[in-house]
């Protein structure tokens, strides 16, 4: 399975949620593909086969509730700051949780908090803490985390061919996510050393080109387990794409 989509096509799915008991204030999702959450969306029964993936538009100075979720998650933020759990952020984040791990709150500051949410399966929503404790599953909890990860400029993305950063090092179940910092109208085959579960590879910086399409800024694609690497090209400015693999849910472990 290869899906694709554009951070305009996102754009325009965008739409107004709420979520009492979970977060105080109305917040936005754009959602890339497959269904929306159960809870503080609208399930979609015939795209919930699909991988889920949306942008959470969190308000300033509101708080998302600690909580955990029933399959594996990559969380990317991408705008704003605030406090994830005990601790500050601000600028580019990666947070990994797997299945059953509780994480946050998620403390928005005052601009906001902007984040992409991938997942290889359907969620149903949140599961709130502590009052969701006796659902949770006796599995083992990860969490993984790549704090202030930088951006090159377009005058450094000039300088490299190809530039490999590993931000949440492979791990041997095939958890990982990589930085390919890529120079203009290089093309680039993305995908670690070990296979996983699946991934995505989310456009950070500048824009690529994949299937004879142009996908700038924010634009995502799905790549199944079953796929060859990802081959794309970045644009005339370069590009810098975050390719982060799942390992197998707990239930395949």
């Amino acid at each position: 399975m290869l899906i694709a989509v554009s951070a305009r096509e996102a754009q325009a799915n965008r739409v107004g949620n709420t979520f009492p008991g979970m977060i105080e204030k109305p917040f936005y999702r754009s959602l890339y593909f497959g269904s929306p959450p159960a809870k503080g969306g609208n399930a979609e029964e015939d795209k919930m086969t699909m991988p889920q993936a949306y942008l959470i538009e969190q308000p300033e100075n509101s708080t998302v509730a600690a909580h955990y979720h029933d399959t594996n998650q990559f969380q990317i933020f991408v705008h704003g700051d605030g406090a994830f759990g005990k601790k500050p952020f601000g600028g580019l984040m990666v947070h990994y949780a797997k299945a059953h791990t509780t994480y946050g709150p998620i403390a928005a500051g005052g601009n906001g908090a902007h984040y992409m949410t991938l997942r290889n399966n359907w969620d149903s929503g949140a599961k709130r803490m502590p009052e969701n404790r006796a659902n949770l599953r006796k599995i083992k909890r990860l969490h993984r985390v790549a704090y202030d990860v930088p951006l090159p400029d377009a005058a450094a993305l000039k300088s490299i061919s190809i530039a490999k950063v590993d931000l949440i090092p492979l791990e041997a179940d095939g958890l990982g996510v990589c930085q390919f910092n890529i120079g203009p109208e290089q093309a680039c085959s993305l995908a670690l050393e070990i296979s996983g579960a699946g991934a995505y590879a989310f456009v950070a910086g500048g824009s690529v080109q994949y299937d004879g399409l142009e996908y700038e800024t924010k634009s995502l694609i799905y790549c199944g387990p079953e796929e060859a690497p990802l081959r794309v090209t970045a644009g005339i400015a370069g590009a810098s794409v975050l390719f982060l693999q799942f390992p197998p849910e707990p239930d395949d472990e």
